[in-house]
C-alpha cells in the first residue's frame, strides 16, 4: 500500500518520507502554514496537527467565563480570607523591630545623646522656675502678689538715667518743673547669703537676666550650673541670672 503526502497527496517514497504530527509528509512539503518556509523536526511548532514556524504559530486566546453568582461568592470569600490573614500577620508582627548590633561607637552616641537631652531638659526647667519666681512673689498670708513696676512721672530727655535703668514713665506729670527721678535704693538686706562683686559691666541678654556694672555687689547668689548663677544686685534691687565668670566672691 503506497503512502500519500498530507499536503500534496502524492505518493511518498521511503527516501523522502517524513513522519510528524501523526501524518506522512514529503520533506519539501513540510512547510509553515503561515509563511511557507520549509521546516524540519527541530524548527517546527505544531498547532491543530499543522506545522508552523516560531513566528506564525497561532496564539492561544484566554477563555472568558460568565460572572455567575457562584463565582462572585467564591471571589468574595477569597478576599475576606486574604484580609483576615493579612491582619493576623500584622498583629503578630506589631511591636517588633530590627535588632541593631550595640558596637562601642553606637553605645557612645546613645550615651552622649542621653546626656545632652537631660542637660537641655533640666536647664530649661530651671530657667522656667526662675522666671516664675521673678514674676510672682508670696505675701505674708501665703497669697500670691503680682509685682508691678513703680509708677513714675513723665519727664524731659535730661531725666533719662541709663546707668540706673531709668527711662521715664507713661504716667502724666503733675507739674512742669520736673526734677529727675532716680530709682530708690533697696533697703539693706539682713541676710545677704553668698556675696560676689562684679569685675566687669554686663548688659542683660534675656528677660530673666540682670544687668550690673563693675564694682556692684551681688548677694543671695545660687549656682545653677557651670557658668551661670542667680543673685540680687544691691544697687538696682533686681534679681535674675548672671554669668559666673563676670563676678568674684567677697567676704563681708
Amino acid at each position: 500500500m503506497s503512502k500519500t503526502c498530507a499536503r500534496c497527496e502524492k505518493t511518498v517514497y521511503p527516501i523522502e518520507e517524513l513522519k510528524c504530527l501523526d501524518k506522512i509528509w514529503h520533506k519539501q512539503c513540510f512547510k509553515c502554514q503561515g509563511c511557507g518556509m520549509i521546516l524540519n523536526m527541530r524548527t517546527y511548532k505544531g498547532f491543530n496537527k499543522q506545522p508552523y514556524c516560531e513566528a506564525h504559530i497561532p496564539k492561544a486566546k484566554a477563555t472568558t467565563m460568565a460572572e455567575t453568582l457562584e463565582l462572585k461568592r467564591i471571589a468574595e470569600n477569597t478576599k475576606i480570607q486574604s484580609n483576615v490573614k493579612y491582619h493576623a500577620e500584622f498583629e503578630k508582627a506589631k511591636g517588633k523591630f530590627t535588632q541593631v548590633a550595640d558596637d562601642p561607637e553606637t553605645l557612645r552616641i546613645k550615651q552622649n545623646s542621653k546626656i545632652i537631652s537631660n542637660v537641655a531638659y533640666h536647664g530649661e526647667l530651671q530657667k522656667k522656675a526662675i522666671m516664675e519666681q521673678k514674676r510672682t512673689m508670696t505675701g505674708e498670708n501665703g497669697e500670691q502678689i503680682v509685682t508691678n513696676p513703680p509708677a513714675r512721672k513723665i519727664g524731659s530727655v535730661a531725666d533719662i538715667d541709663p546707668v540706673n535703668e531709668y527711662y521715664g514713665s507713661l504716667t502724666p506729670a503733675t507739674n512742669n518743673n520736673h526734677v529727675p527721678q532716680h530709682m530708690p535704693s533697696p533697703p539693706p538686706a539682713t541676710n545677704v547669703g553668698r556675696v560676689y562683686r562684679a569685675m566687669y559691666d554686663y548688659q542683660a541678654q534675656d528677660l530673666d537676666e540682670v544687668s550690673f556694672c563693675d564694682g556692684d555687689l551681688i548677694v543671695n547668689c545660687t549656682a545653677i550650673d557651670e557658668g551661670w548663677m542667680t543673685g540680687l544686685v544691691q544697687r538696682t534691687g533686681r534679681h535674675g541670672m548672671l554669668p559666673a565668670n563676670y563676678v568674684e566672691p567677697v567676704q563681708i
